[in-house]
C-alpha cells in the first residue's frame, strides 16, 4: 500500500514538474548551462568517432550511451522527488501541515 500511495505522489510531482519548466520559480544551477553546452560539443565529437567503430562496438555503445541517458533522467526524477518528499516531512515536522491526514486521504485530496 505504501509503494501505490509514494507511486501516486511521484506521479503527480512529475506531471507538476514537467508543466512549466520556465517559470519564474524554476531552479537555476550555477555551471548547468555551460556543462550542457560542453556536452553538446562532446556529443558531436563522439558522433564522428562511432562511425570509426565495428558495428558491434557501435552497437553496444549507443547502448550504453541510451542508458546512461535513461539513468540521469529517473536520478533527477527521484532527486526531485525525494525534494517534495522531504519538505512534506519537514513541514510535518513544524506542525505546519496537518498530521491527522491518512496517507489515502492526503492521495484522494491531491486527486481533486
Amino acid at each position: 500500500m505504501q509503494n501505490e500511495i509514494w507511486e501516486q505522489v511521484g506521479q503527480f510531482l512529475n506531471r507538476l514538474r514537467c508543466e512549466n519548466v520556465t517559470r519564474d520559480t524554476a531552479v537555476e544551477v550555477p555551471g548547468y548551462r555551460e556543462n550542457q553546452d560542453e556536452m553538446e560539443v562532446l556529443r558531436e565529437k563522439c558522433e564522428l568517432m562511432i562511425h570509426q567503430l565495428s558495428k558491434e562496438q557501435r552497437q553496444l555503445l549507443l547502448e550504453w550511451m541510451a542508458k546512461l541517458e535513461d539513468m540521469n533522467s529517473l536520478e533527477g526524477q527521484r532527486a526531485y522527488c525525494q525534494g517534495y518528499v522531504d519538505c512534506i516531512l519537514m513541514l510535518s515536522g513544524m506542525g505546519l501541515l496537518r498530521q491527522d491526514l491518512s496517507p489515502e486521504d492526503f492521495m484522494k485530496w491531491i486527486r481533486q
